[in-house]
């Protein structure tokens, strides 16, 4: 008996908590119903004014400097652009600019002599004129190494210079000069001359010198006003440097020269061209090369243009 009274004592209990949580549930929505209805039945939509709104701004504080430096400054969403300096071999947030090579011109010392002409040398015998009568004429021949004189004709040898005359004469050239046709006669000696070990044949006369021989370099030292006729091989000394000439050029108006000093770790060798108009070149002393056989040459030789 005593556990069916406990049965009907919860179950009654049950049943007055479930009649309580529904009596609340209405309560509260009658008066959220009620409130509704009310709002509804006696106001109306009223537009809400929006000037009576007020936005406010706030402004971020500047972003600092990071440790990198002061040109390291970014917001959060706006990164710095880094940039890789070559030449400084460093990261920078400012773009490298362009690299600037500065050029050292440097300023060679003068060479110490400078090249004015190159001349052809007289070639080594020169018809110079001619002696005699008709039918038995001699030409009168110059030495131009050694300065003498030599009279021949046809098959004269000269072994000194190893040349042999082939044929020598004496002609008259008329030449009609003006309108009166006045006629000019001039004689002219010519002769043939044959070199014994090459068979070269070369023509002279008397009314020109043949320049056919070794080029001659007209030099001017710095500081002089006259220039100085070298041969290749010449030694020639400007202060406290010692020029060599290695080789002069006819055609080309060129001439190679070394230059050996005390202050020149090594020799100096330099091409020298002509520059500019040829200055007249007066007739000068050439120093005969050191490595010149002493049986072919006389010493020093003026050697004229």
């Amino acid at each position: 008996m005593a556990a069916k009274s406990l049965d009907k004592i919860l179950c009654g209990a049950a049943l007055l908590v479930v009649l309580a949580s529904l009596a609340w549930t209405y309560n509260q929505g009658g008066k959220k119903g009620e409130a509704n209805g009310s709002s509804r039945a006696n106001s109306e939509y009223v537009p809400a004014d929006l000037s009576e709104f007020r936005v406010s701004t706030q402004v971020w504080a500047p972003p600092a400097a990071q440790s990198g430096g002061a040109l390291w400054v970014y917001d959060v969403f706006t990164p710095p652009e880094i940039y890789y300096d070559v030449a400084s071999k460093r990261f920078t947030v400012t773009p490298p600019g362009p690299v600037v090579v500065e050029v050292v011109k440097v300023v060679e010392p003068p060479f110490g002599v400078e090249l004015v002409n190159v001349k052809q040398d007289a070639f080594r015998l020169q018809l110079v004129g001619y002696t005699g009568k008709e039918g038995n004429f001699r030409g009168t021949f110059e030495n131009a190494i050694s300065g003498k004189t030599i009279l021949g004709q046809k098959g004269k040898k000269i072994p000194d210079l190893g040349l042999t005359i082939v044929s020598f004469e004496v002609k008259q050239i008329r030449t009609e000069q003006g309108t009166g046709k006045t006629v000019i006669i001039e004689t002219e000696a010519v002769a043939q001359v044959a070199d014994d070990k090459t068979g070269e044949l070369f023509n002279l006369t008397n009314k020109n010198r043949l320049t056919k021989g070794t080029p001659i370099a007209y030099l001017k030292a710095e500081g002089s006003a006259e220039p100085v006729g070298y041969k290749v091989g010449a030694t020639f000394t400007v202060g406290d440097a010692t020029f060599t000439v290695n080789s002069v050029s006819f055609d080309t108006n060129e001439v190679v020269v070394t230059k050996e000093s005390a202050a020149l770790k090594l020799p100096l060798t330099k091409t020298l061209s002509v520059a500019g108009p040829a200055a007249p070149v007066p007739a000068v002393t050439v120093p005969a090369p050191a490595a010149t056989p002493a049986a072919a040459t006389t010493g020093a030789s003026p050697f004229a243009l």
